[in-house]
């Protein structure tokens, strides 16, 4: 039992992804990141060119396949690091919506602005741990397996209390993704959030409270 427990919260030993799994997990989400993100610009500043809007997100998910410096990913992924599962799966959510109509409904925004406020708080939180000004290392947590749990609870629980499955869904394959390749980076606090998506969920907020005031 006491074998059971430690395993359970250590933080010592943590499993990493296989180079190899890193390497194409990087490409890959970051062209998601990319071809999502050129959707608004292209709808708005070329609506009437199909082609174009159709043509250049999948071009750009292909420009970050290519090996080494070549691809735009290489340098976005010193830069930046690699993107959450979630943010991966929100742009492919967005792209997979755009292509096939059909297949995907809408982006949950009510769903994903009701997470805002905690995943804010939890960069925050996250970046006072980063300057060491906290007295205790909360990324060294995302090492444990007992965290895996609780965030699975926690995606699930609006669901249960509310209703709407399709934002927890996604929540729950990033995890999984984290819990059979350690993607990204064998911490399970960057398979839900990185900086990017952090700031982008900021922006939105103060967006949103700018319009309402």
């Amino acid at each position: 039992m006491e074998s059971l427990f430690l395993a359970l919260f250590s933080t010592q030993s943590p499993l990493l992804p296989a180079p190899l799994a890193f390497r194409l997990y990087l490409d890959l989400a970051w062209g998601l990141v990319l071809a999502a993100l050129a959707l608004p610009v292209l709808a708005r500043w070329a609506p009437r060119h199909e082609r174009l809007t159709h043509g250049l997100p999948p071009l750009l998910l292909l420009w970050c396949l290519l090996p080494g410096a070549l691809s735009p990913a290489y340098w976005l992924g010193l830069a930046l690091r690699a993107p959450s599962g979630l943010l991966a799966g929100l742009c492919a959510w967005a792209l997979l919506r755009h292509y096939r109509p059909q297949s995907a409904g809408p982006l949950p925004q009510q769903a994903l602005r009701a997470w805002m406020g905690p995943l804010v708080l939890l960069g925050w939180v996250l970046l006072l741990d980063t300057f060491a000004l906290l007295p205790f290392s909360l990324y060294a947590w995302g090492y444990a397996p007992w965290l895996l749990g609780v965030l699975a609870f926690a995606g699930l629980l609006p669901a249960l209390l509310r209703g709407g499955y399709a934002l927890p869904a996604l929540w729950i394959a990033v995890l999984v993704l984290h819990l059979l390749l350690r993607l990204p980076t064998g911490n399970v606090w960057d398979a839900v959030l990185d900086p990017a998506l952090w700031i982008w969920l900021q922006v939105d907020t103060l967006r949103r409270w700018r319009q309402r005031s």
